[in-house]
């Protein structure tokens, strides 16, 4: 059986690590602020990792997230959006 899998990673900026993780089909987002304060991601700086969707979902609470909108990220929190 083969497997499929690509990790593609974004340039940090301003203390925040971004990578998507694609694997069978499936892409998550990962998004970490390692800062003490609260990051506010442009829609357009992080579209590169997302692509064509329009929509993902926060793994650990089940949020709906648009992802044509800014991302706002808590201090010292990282994200997993699967899309």
């Amino acid at each position: 059986m083969a497997e499929s899998k690509t990790v593609k990673y974004h340039i940090p900026q301003r203390g925040i690590y971004m990578y998507s993780h694609v694997h069978d089909g499936k892409t998550e987002m990962i998004v970490l602020n390692s800062t003490s304060d609260e990051q506010t991601l442009a829609a357009e700086y992080y579209g590169v990792l997302t692509k064509d969707s329009k929509e993902g979902r926060d793994v650990s609470s089940g949020e709906r997230i648009d992802l044509t909108k800014n991302l706002v990220v808590s201090p010292r929190r990282s994200l997993i959006i699967e899309f």
